[in-house]
């Protein structure tokens, strides 16, 4: 949330996001009519090739401007991944609200219901997030959905700890399932969230990233009221983050890094450039990354400093 975006009152706010939405679904519905028609039986032939398969755990983030032109939408790449891994395995989805409007509804007493609660990660997610059978984890603003066979693993215990990323958080159970984490059309920013669970976990890590516990009342996805401590990633320090404006520097970096390494495979599915990567070796990574001074929330400029001044990523790859 940007310094004017703040100073529009929340209600307002509310009110202006699902028109701003319904724009941005237009624009982009009329791109993807220009793109190449996938089928149901596309989007599994793309998923095979690329090695997927029944039994799998994918933590799934996705773009579905850049899959393109779907026979039936954002319900036909759902049930792509559904039917490829079947009932023995399990898909998730983040379906992630704002921090900032949980803490400004405590003041006003808007209270976020995640059995009503919209995914602010796109169309893909919202539409999981409504199907039949997915789960919704206990958290107010980074819940994540999921359905199949380690759902009730995976969701359960989001609520027993302040942190959003704890080591029993639906991050720190993919983790520790070593689930493949997949982007559909979307950059390594989103795979790099594990990074969260080092931070939430791991007293070393070179810098404070959190904000003072706050507070938050909320109604889960079974209807209960939950009253709880919730502690936020610090919005001054996440500006520097991947992902955020002026971070494409980093993004290419540990896109080359994690490619050359072997750990970031790339494939196609529909018209959208896509990858998956498992979460135990990007968490080992990044945890040796981290004791070197490196993290996803490196400016380009101490870069250049930690470098002796050269700002080129092959001399950072160089070092292994």
């Amino acid at each position: 949330m940007n310094k004017f975006t703040k100073l529009i009152p929340l209600s307002l706010r509310k009110s202006i996001r699902p028109l701003s939405n319904k724009i941005r679904s237009i624009v982009r519905r009329l791109l993807r009519t220009q793109m190449d028609r996938s089928t149901l039986g596309d989007l599994k032939a793309d998923l095979a090739s690329a090695g997927f398969s029944v039994g799998d755990i994918l933590m799934v983030h996705s773009a579905m401007s850049k899959v393109g032109n779907v026979d039936g939408g954002a319900e036909t790449i759902v049930k792509s991944f559904l039917e490829t891994v079947e009932r023995s395995g399990t898909i998730l989805m983040p379906a992630y609200g704002a921090a900032g409007e949980v803490e400004e509804g405590m003041k006003t007493g808007s209270i976020i219901d995640l059995r009503t609660q919209k995914s602010y990660m796109g169309k893909i997610t919202e539409v999981f997030r409504t199907w039949t059978g997915v789960k919704r984890s206990s958290h107010p603003f980074s819940s994540v959905c999921a359905i199949g066979n380690d759902t009730e693993t995976m969701l359960a215990d989001h609520w027993k700890n302040p942190n959003i990323s704890h080591i029993d958080s639906p991050l720190g159970r993919i983790v520790e399932k070593d689930a493949q984490i997949v982007g559909i059309g979307v950059s390594i920013a989103v795979g790099m969230a594990v990074s969260h669970v080092l931070e939430d976990t791991d007293e070393t890590f070179p810098i404070e990233v959190h904000s003072p516990a706050f507070k938050a009342k909320y109604v889960d996805s079974n209807g209960g009221s939950v009253i709880r401590d919730i502690i936020r990633f610090d919005p001054e320090v996440s500006k520097t983050r991947i992902g955020s404006p002026n971070t494409e520097w980093i993004n290419e970096m540990l896109t080359k890094h994690f490619t050359k390494l072997g750990t970031m495979r790339h494939f196609r599915f529909g018209n959208a450039d896509s990858w998956v990567m498992n979460a135990a070796p990007v968490f080992e990574e990044l945890k040796r990354l981290a004791k070197l001074g490196i993290t996803i929330y490196l400016t380009e400029t101490q870069w250049k400093t930690m470098n002796g001044g050269d700002p080129s990523i092959d001399s950072w790859l160089a070092r292994g």
